[in-house]
């Protein structure tokens, strides 16, 4: 035990010696990593950019929304969506779900959509309406109609609802879109309160993946088939699997820039490390001689390597990482957009990996030189 750690201090006083002494060996193989290092993040970033830039708009245009539409058929005049019980338990979603059962007239003769809620979300519905629970007119936040009672007219009567506004990013208003009442059943004449269209606007929380929207347009397909009723199932799956499919095949060129890179950082380290080797052969042939494993030499070289390519790479992520902001939103005017450390990190694992297979593969000079005969060395 004390031979080997004497051994692998006298190995690291060495190469520290050698680094010293030919500054320009250690100096090259940073330069190198670390520049090629930065140019790869940059080059693998902007594509990580581009799908999240890509991706976020998609969203804020309704991509991670499915809108399903669905009238009761002669056959199954009373199919109903599944209660928010049923999809919370089943989808990882937020809903809303409503019965349109007719429309209302203002003063100004602006006709609104009235709509009806089934009873088993009125814990959703009875927050944004009226504290009273009366009918309620919902709105933009841009509506000329100002907030407070208002009447209007509905079946040819005159009745008051209640006007309050929902945020412009609200669930809800993607449904009823600009403005829209809502009432409880029990408001409505029991014909008019079992409606005959349907709708219900769903939101997948966690869109990590195309999979997450068909998920939830397959459940609803088939429940509308198996209700025997009318209906249609509207989202962006088709816009985002295209765009899986860009991504895949962008996945291939990441693959091959990160091979070039590797190429270029390994035929360097295989040379540094195969001329630092003949230089000092004599020497370590002597150590070979007095019993040093030749795995002790290799792994030396093995870890400076390791240290400098490990330490070059850091430099470049740290690099990357403090100036990137400023890249995207003063060179490439694509506004504030950044990555996180989370977000480049599977582009930092491929360069990581085909840098530790260059380290491995410039020791391979390494074991062969070291498992050469001791006096062929030594004569």
């Amino acid at each position: 035990m004390k031979s080997l750690i004497l051994t692998s201090l006298y190995l690291a006083k060495d190469t520290i010696h050698r680094w010293f002494s030919r500054v320009s060996s250690p100096l090259a193989r940073v330069l190198v990593v670390y520049f090629l290092g930065l140019c790869a993040l940059c080059s693998l970033g902007s594509y990580a950019l581009a799908t999240k830039i890509v991706r976020d708009k998609i969203i804020s245009r309704g991509g991670d929304l499915v809108l399903v539409n669905m009238s009761s058929s002669r056959e199954a005049e009373k199919a109903q969506f599944p209660t928010l019980a049923e999809i919370s338990e089943l989808l990882d979603v937020d809903s809303y779900a409503l019965t349109m059962v007719g429309s209302a007239r203002t003063t100004g003769g602006r006709h609104v959509p009235v709509y009806s809620f089934p009873f088993d979300r009125i814990g959703q519905y009875m927050p944004i309406m009226a504290s009273s629970g009366g009918p309620t007119l919902l709105q933009a936040p841009d509506s000329t109609l100002p907030c407070g009672p208002a009447d209007v007219e509905f079946k040819g009567e005159s009745r008051t609802v209640f006007a309050r506004s929902l945020p412009e990013n609200h669930l809800l208003m993607r449904l009823i879109h600009h403005q829209g009442i809502i009432v409880q059943q029990d408001f409505l004449p029991q014909q008019e309160a079992q409606g005959v269209f349907h709708q219900m606007i769903v939101r997948v929380r966690n869109l990590e993946n195309t999979e997450s929207v068909l998920r939830v347009e397959r459940y609803f397909k088939n429940y509308i088939r198996l209700e025997k009723a009318n209906g249609s199932v509207v989202s962006a799956s088709r816009l985002l699997e295209e765009l899986d499919t860009v991504l895949s095949k962008q996945t291939l060129c990441r693959l091959a820039f990160c091979l070039g890179i590797s190429c270029i950082v390994g035929i360097l380290l295989t040379a540094l490390a195969g001329m630092e080797y003949r230089q000092n052969e004599y020497i370590y042939t002597l150590m070979k001689s007095f019993g040093i494993h030749p795995i002790m030499l290799v792994a030396a070289f093995i870890v400076e390597n390791i240290l400098i390519v490990g330490a070059s790479f850091v430099a470049a992520i740290a690099t990357f990482m403090y100036f990137q902001k400023m890249i995207v939103s003063q060179l490439l005017k694509l506004g504030n957009y950044s990555l996180s450390l989370d977000e480049i990190m599977p582009e930092i694992h491929i360069i990581g990996i085909t840098l530790g297979v260059c380290i491995l593969v410039s020791s391979i000079p390494i074991i062969i030189a070291a498992h050469r005969d001791i006096g062929r060395v030594l004569k």
